[in-house]
């Protein structure tokens, strides 16, 4: 008992340091089952211990992790591999990835490029107890690592390290609902070879969300014997050494970053209105359902057809929520949910569309309504969610 009242005295010092805006997106992550902020202390130092994510939230992590595994395994211009390690601590080129680069550069017949991509859990080694208050939220000490890595060639190295971190900037800029808040730092250069960071700005801030780094072949110049023949590969004819390129991304500060991104308060009849404008390929659910009937035997069947229609919408993957209560609130009360929940499209069933077959599908951006016929209504929304 005493350490819970601990942990909200601690959340409430959080809340109080807080800008306005971020609290009130911490408020609606709460509100509708997103993400918790779980807070630790430690040498009286506050600082985020991990997340608890809500039934929105893992759906929401889940579709970022899936977009970036497209991004940096499948649609790549090298042969990227996924890798689990089961490790919880940061990878180690050297120590870590000896067994699957060997067998990535057997399968790859030793010529460059190729690459090693995985998403692993780490305990970070200091708690994020600096900074602005804003900030230690997107490092929690407990987080899921997404590592990838390309082993280039040396005499295009270089010029991939740049092509990379463009390429990195566009992927977050495509999911964004202002595209112009993500930006690239300047290079710069350390010991351990060149860093730029992708970086997000907010009202309160920005927030670096990935890290792209060109470590050339430094992390190679301790190694010898046999275990630097092992990380040798061909650059067609030529045995050289692997020129490193890496990036690094945490997928809690991800799902963080998308959800600051996303949030939004336009006017609704003169009065602010929450929602969150998730890209179509992120939002938890895709499709919601809402009805308005002038009887209790209507509002039946138009809860039969929704579920109806539910079935084939998930039947080709699309998520789709439907709620028991669709029939008993109104359809502005529903509107507002789905919006705070970030679902792009509303199906709105009414009386006439159990005469005619005609429904409305309500745009979250747009709060306009189309007609769509209940037979087509799977196959228009496959095209809709098809292209990004």
């Amino acid at each position: 008992m005493v350490f819970n009242k601990y942990k909200l005295l601690l959340t409430v010092v959080y809340l109080f340091e807080m800008t306005s805006s971020f609290h009130k997106v911490l408020q609606l992550c709460e509100k509708q089952c997103f993400v918790w902020p779980v807070l630790g202390n430690k040498d009286s130092t506050n600082f985020i211990e991990y997340f608890k994510f809500g039934f929105a939230g893992e759906l929401l992590k889940n579709n970022i992790f899936q977009e970036w595994l497209l991004s940096m395994v499948v649609n790549t211009d090298e042969n990227i591999f996924p890798y689990h390690s089961h490790g919880l601590t940061a990878t180690n080129i050297i120590k870590d990835l000896s067994e699957p680069f060997l067998y990535v550069k057997k399968l790859s017949n030793s010529q460059l490029p190729f690459g090693i991509a995985e998403a692993k859990q780490e305990i970070r080694g200091s708690a994020n107890g600096t900074g602005q208050e804003e900030t230690r939220y997107f490092q929690p000490l407990q987080h899921t690592v997404l590592w990838s890595c390309i082993f280039a060639r040396p005499g295009n190295a270089m010029q991939r390290f740049y092509q990379w971190q463009h390429q990195r900037k566009i992927w977050w800029r495509k999911f964004s609902a202002s595209p112009g808040r993500f930006l690239l730092t300047d290079i710069q250069s350390g010991p351990d070879g060149q860093v730029v960071e992708i970086k997000a700005e907010f009202p309160w801030g920005s927030e670096t969300v990935e890290t792209v780094r060109f470590l050339g072949a430094k992390v190679f110049e301790n190694v010898e014997g046999k275990e630097r023949e092992l990380f040798e590969a061909r650059d067609g004819r030529k045995k050289v050494m692997p020129h490193v390129i890496d990036s690094t991304i945490s997928l809690e500060g991800s799902v963080l970053t998308f959800v600051c991104d996303a949030y939004d308060e336009p006017l609704f009849l003169g009065v602010p209105r929450q929602m969150l404008r998730f890209h179509r390929k992120l939002a938890p659910y895709k499709a919601s359902f809402s009805a308005s009937s002038s009887t209790a035997s209507v509002g039946v069947e138009l809860s039969q057809l929704a579920l109806y229609l539910t079935k084939q919408l998930r039947s080709v993957g699309i998520s789709t929520l439907l709620l028991p209560d669709i029939t008993k609130k109104s359809l502005e009360s529903q509107f507002s949910r789905n919006d705070e929940l970030g679902i792009p499209y509303t199906v709105v069933l009414s009386d006439a569309s159990l005469k005619t077959g005609i429904i409305g599908l309500r745009s979250r951006d747009t709060t306009l309504k189309e007609q769509v016929h209940v037979t087509g209504l799977k196959t228009y929304m496959e095209k809709l969610l098809k292209n990004y």
